[in-house]
């Protein structure tokens, strides 16, 4: 099973999210109930003991809750030429988010075999879409345009998820929450 840990977003930051949907042509947008922010991507686990060592690592993990605000949008270009752009929004890097995905990124590189340690910059974001080919002027002015972003809003857990896919696009199932304390 594909694995990850993230953040699911409070109502108010999915809602404004998604009233994004369909203001920029071209765009393959991500269906409001996917939107998450990854703290961590595991990959494939396939050992029913490793899933559970890392059930109980992630218990183990104590941190504040983070205020997730919404800030400037971006894209991310295929690290190959081959593929959709990701359209995305940025989170602010709230000093308790930072620490948390911190605390769970060293946590899980303790806990899994070098070759499947997280070495990518921690880049803050929520994926809204994917664009194939998009056009420069267009997207340049959507980006401008970025309507105001709801305030900050504070996040009471975080989660493990599983990866599902399926012909329309990746389905996120949460397989178990884990509380944050301030």
């Amino acid at each position: 099973m594909r694995l990850f840990i993230g953040l699911e977003l409070p109502l108010p930051l999915t809602r404004a999210l998604a009233d994004l949907r369909g203001n920029l042509p071209d765009v393959a947008w991500s269906p409001p109930e996917s939107y998450h922010l990854t703290l961590h991507y595991l990959g494939a686990v396939t050992h029913g003991h490793l899933l559970e060592d890392i059930h109980h690592a992630l218990n183990a993990i104590t941190a504040a809750p983070p205020t997730l605000s919404l800030t400037a949008p971006g894209l991310f270009e295929p690290e190959t030429h081959h593929g959709p752009d990701t359209l995305w929004v940025g989170c602010a890097p709230d000093a308790a988010l930072m620490h948390l995905q911190q605390r769970v990124r060293a946590t899980m590189n303790r806990l899994l075999p070098a070759s499947a340690r997280a070495t990518r910059r921690f880049v803050p974001h929520v994926t809204v879409g994917h664009m194939q080919h998009p056009d420069p002027l267009r997207r340049q002015a959507w980006l401008a345009a970025m309507p105001p972003m709801p305030e900050g809003e504070l996040v009471g857990h975080f989660t493990l998820f599983q990866s599902l896919r399926h012909a329309d696009g990746p389905v996120y199932d949460a397989l178990e929450h884990y509380p944050l304390h301030g």
